[in-house]
């Protein structure tokens, strides 16, 4: 089954019924795997620039458990900012090593 067209009205209800049946009803969550609570977990592609929620459409999901689900919700609103942070420190580090290894190279020479 392919994914649906983005111009078909019913684009979204379409997009559910795809990752359903793509993941096999079940949690993706490397080495859960249950058919228990499943729901689907959407990236939203925003048509033209246009925020309005009738515009929106779905690009393309995943199924998690509801445990799942609510560890990525959590994840996503209480440790992004952090993860955000930690991904430019460890970006600093890395400008930092660079920025040494050109000193010592020219002090070296």
């Amino acid at each position: 089954m392919a994914p649906p067209k983005k111009n078909i009205t019913i684009h979204n209800e379409e997009m559910r019924k795809y990752v359903l049946n793509r993941d096999n009803k079940c949690c993706q969550w490397p080495g859960c795997g249950t058919t228990m609570g499943i729901d689907v977990l959407f990236l939203i592609e925003t048509e033209n620039g246009d925020t309005k929620e009738r515009s929106r459409k779905y690009k393309n999901g995943i199924t998690l458990c509801s445990k799942h689900m609510d560890i990525v919700n959590l994840h996503d609103k209480a440790f992004g900012p952090l993860v955000f942070d930690l991904i430019q420190l460890v970006e600093f580090e890395r400008d930092l090593q660079e920025t040494e290894k050109v000193y010592k190279e020219i002090l070296y020479q």
